[in-house]
């Protein structure tokens, strides 16, 4: 049995790299019992639930023998979030984006949040419904009431973020030994600094990884910015749609460097962060995470958005 200390986890590039260590802990040993204790957490930010959701699921469904349980002296692989642990904030926190109903069904109070109309995590099953995810995109994380943007500016965002759920079921879990795993989501609205925040993991092969399959390209970090350039694509998904893989995340660039947001990609051994001027920092990381991490923020800010052919007197990205 292996115990977890969870600290706070939030939305900065120190909470990003604190998670995704964890991350890399437990999937480099991942037959084994995990106990996540939060009692030095005072906060998990949106990219921590998504990864310990994502994770928890990741451990349950390994292929292991009886041998491997005798070896490692085990009754049985999983973990538990000690949910006893954790501070009245964080517990409320994750009641609230319904995290806990996939895990401690138990610990529910009357707050909880239904299926359906919440921003939160979320488990998407291999079917994508996207006519569905597209209606919880448009009316509750993308909603008037947080972000001001025309019509058509929030149609071409919605679509875009759709495609990262392509992305995943495509270059993803369509292609998993382990069928059972699903793609992971968290959406998390921050009222106090008025940021909006969604965070997409998937298990799949990954980004670098694809691309260094279907082209000549050997270099990992070359692999990366050839997936970010507008056109280019591996075309894998089991979609009939020909979709442009840099195209999706190149307009979600251009709006987050107007917005001053922020557009963070972790795949294998590789990861984007966009700057303050909204270009792509590439780099390698210190652990290889299996699969496609993928964040999105935006400031809530007041403005109205929309394409510059719209000619709304208002702020415009593109």
């Amino acid at each position: 049995m292996s115990i977890i200390r969870v600290p706070t986890i939030k939305s900065d590039d120190s909470g990003f790299e604190t998670i995704l260590k964890i991350f890399d802990e437990v999937t480099n040993d991942p037959i084994d019992y995990f106990l996540f204790d939060f009692k030095h957490c005072s906060k998990l930010s949106h990219n921590g639930i998504v990864i310990l959701g994502g994770l928890s699921r990741f451990i349950a469904h390994q292929r292991i023998t009886s041998s491997d349980l005798i070896r490692k002296k085990i009754p049985y692989i999983g973990c538990k979030f000690l949910v006893e642990s954790m501070s009245s904030v964080v517990s409320i926190n994750l009641i609230r984006n319904n995290f806990l109903s996939y895990f401690s069904p138990d610990n529910l109070t009357d707050e909880s949040y239904p299926e359906g109309e919440y921003i939160g995590y979320r488990e998407h099953d291999i079917t994508l419904d996207d006519g569905a995810l597209a209606q919880h995109l448009e009316s509750e994380w993308l909603s008037d009431d947080k972000l001001k943007l025309s019509e058509k500016l929030k149609q071409a965002i919605v679509s875009r973020i759709i495609e990262i759920f392509m992305n995943a079921y495509g270059h993803g879990i369509s292609n998993q030994k382990n069928s059972k795993l699903k793609i992971y989501s968290c959406g998390e609205y921050d009222k106090k600094n008025k940021k909006l925040h969604i965070s997409v993991l998937d298990f799949g092969a990954g980004i670098v990884k694809t691309v260094q399959k279907c082209t000549k390209i050997d270099d990992e970090i070359a692999a990366m910015y050839w997936a970010l350039q507008q056109g280019n694509s591996t075309n894998t998904d089991s979609s009939s749609l020909v979709l442009a893989r840099g195209l999706g995340f190149e307009l979600l660039r251009q709006f987050v460097a107007v917005n001053k947001g922020e557009l963070r990609i972790y795949s294998n051994t590789i990861k984007a962060c966009t700057d303050n001027n909204g270009e792509y920092k590439i780099s390698k990381t210190t652990q290889n995470f299996p699969g496609t991490f993928v964040s999105i923020t935006i400031n809530c800010d007041g403005n109205n958005y929309c394409f510059s052919s719209e000619k709304i007197p208002s702020e415009t990205f593109y």
